[in-house]
């Protein structure tokens, strides 16, 4: 039976005896990567026989760009939403005190 470990520098998806996995290491479930890699997003990987595998630096890279994009994205960045007045509905009475 062949080894369900990854190669030395590599990542499977799911967790090994040797570390966190893809989807650990960014914070998800095994089956949200599955569906993030089929969308096109999330780290290069590749098939290895037959596990999805991929680099622990493209994986670490991936991260850093993330946290870069997040850091980029400051409210600052955003310009002001207009303030909505809101009105007393039509008919509207207020309580008499009793």
């Amino acid at each position: 039976m062949a080894s369900r470990t990854p190669p030395d520098g590599f990542v499977f998806i799911k967790d090994s005896p040797k570390g966190p996995g893809i989807a650990s290491r960014l914070g998800i479930s095994a089956e949200t990567y599955r569906k993030w890699r089929m969308a096109g997003k999330g780290p290069e990987t590749f098939i290895l026989g037959n596990n999805v595998c991929a680099r622990i630096e493209t994986v670490d890279a991936y991260l850093r760009e993330l946290e870069q994009a997040a850091q980029r994205a400051l409210p600052e960045s955003r310009p002001p939403e207009p303030r909505i007045r809101r009105t007393k509905p039509a008919g509207h009475r207020a309580l008499a005190a009793a």
